[in-house]
């Protein structure tokens, strides 16, 4: 019996660990184009910075929607640059519902001071920020929607960057990159920066390859007559830029992703980092769900969207196929150890990320067990989540905090 038990155990571990090194051998070329498209991009940056995304006269009406609730501490920041931007043909929307700080005095003066520019909205329901930017998006007159958080930081030239990609009418949206700006305030707030280096190697290789690319929140743009046609964002989903990415790729259109210095905060704080977590792995598993039919319409891109959002239970899987492996290398080898074979496989393709890292720049090395507390956390988030979701229990849209710091001057 005890014999038995072991065998399943070993068998179960082998198909795990054979399920965890697939997917991430699947996800090795997008991170080796987008990481091959960084250094590209860095090269150029530094030799001349305005041939990585060069002028152009093409400039449509641009609606600008910032959804704000308790915003006081980052509110003006934004308007700032948003008021500052180096484009002609733009309307500003911020969208207040529930605060119960200074935000909307501090939106309707900026509303009174430039009533060209800015328009105040407030909405005396407050369901979330899906509810609150599909609102604004009714009232908007532009041919793009620009979404940007309140705790965005933006180049003045960001509008001038991104929008000339729409000239390519088989572009339906545009992602651009996001930076945290408050790196050095606390160990939390050095997973997010991990996290940006990750998602930006991906989101480029992504690109490069042509496949689906979520879009992340902020930052992010799209054409008002394919949002019209989609439907909106929804507003009963959790994380409602990655529902709507997946209504995107469903229907065959085109995501960019954009390098650049847009800037963002990220949570400091162990307990906010963990719940911004758990939405966001939730989110992916919910709109999975959702859209389970995306094997009908079988593509490139379907196929690659439904491997992106299964990432939270593949933390979950790869966790434990990691130990599995790490245990099985130190094991005496069997007649044919297949185990340890793919267990090594899955150290090696472990290893890619970090390496590409600490290659950036060597002192970074310091930084890499970062890499795999970030995962662990993250993989205890995951089987958290899920556990709850099996168990029936409802999770709802949460706003993060923001506490307006900034460690950095990213732009």
């Amino acid at each position: 019996m005890r014999q038995s038990s072991v065998e399943i155990i070993s068998i179960t571990l082998t198909i795990i660990v054979l399920i965890s090194s697939l997917w991430l051998f699947y996800n090795t070329p997008a991170f080796i184009v987008g990481f091959n498209q960084w250094i590209t991009n860095k090269k150029r940056r530094d030799k001349s910075p305005e041939t990585l995304n060069p002028p152009d006269d093409y400039q449509p009406k641009v609606s600008i929607i910032v959804p704000v609730k308790n915003e006081e501490r980052v509110i003006e920041r934004l308007l700032k640059d948003l008021v500052s931007l180096d484009y002609p043909e733009r309307e500003i929307i911020l969208i207040e519902d529930g605060s119960t700080d200074k935000t909307p005095h501090i939106c309707r003066e900026w509303a009174r001071k430039h009533p060209s520019l800015i328009r105040y909205l407030h909405s005396s329901i407050s369901n979330g920020k899906p509810s609150a930017i599909n609102l604004a998006a009714r009232e908007a007159t532009g041919e793009i929607i620009a979404v940007y958080d309140a705790d965005t930081i933006l180049e003045l030239s960001t509008l001038r960057t991104i929008i000339p990609h729409f000239k390519d009418p088989g572009v339906a949206a545009v992602q651009g990159e996001l930076r945290t700006v408050n790196p050095d305030e606390s160990v939390i707030t050095r997973l997010s920066v991990l996290n940006d280096f990750v998602v930006n190697i991906q989101q480029l290789g992504k690109n490069g390859l042509n496949i689906f690319i979520p879009l992340l929140g902020t930052n992010q743009y799209i054409r008002h007559n394919v949002l019209k046609e989609v439907g909106y964002w929804d507003s009963e989903a959790l994380s409602e830029d990655t529902e709507i990415s997946v209504r995107l790729a469903k229907k065959g259109y085109k995501v960019k992703y954009v390098s650049g210095a847009t800037g963002v905060e990220a949570p400091a704080k162990l307990k906010v980092f963990l719940t911004q977590r758990m939405k966001w792995l939730r989110g992916y598993t919910q709109a999975v769900m959702k859209h389970k039919d995306m094997f009908r319409t079988l593509n490139l891109k379907t196929l690659d969207a439904y491997l992106t959002l299964i990432f939270p239970i593949m933390l979950i899987l790869g966790l434990i196929g990691y130990v599995g492996a790490l245990c099985s290398i130190v094991q005496a080898p069997t007649t044919v150890p297949i185990l340890q074979i793919m267990g090594i496989a899955l150290l090696a393709l472990n290893l890619l990320t970090p390496v590409m890292f600490v290659s950036t720049n060597p002192k970074k090395a310091i930084y890499v067990p970062l890499f795999y507390l970030d995962w662990i956390l993250l993989a205890l988030v995951s089987l958290y989540v899920h556990t709850l979701a099996l168990l029936g229990k409802p999770q709802k849209w949460t706003k993060t905090p923001k506490s307006g710091h900034m460690t950095t001057n990213i732009t």
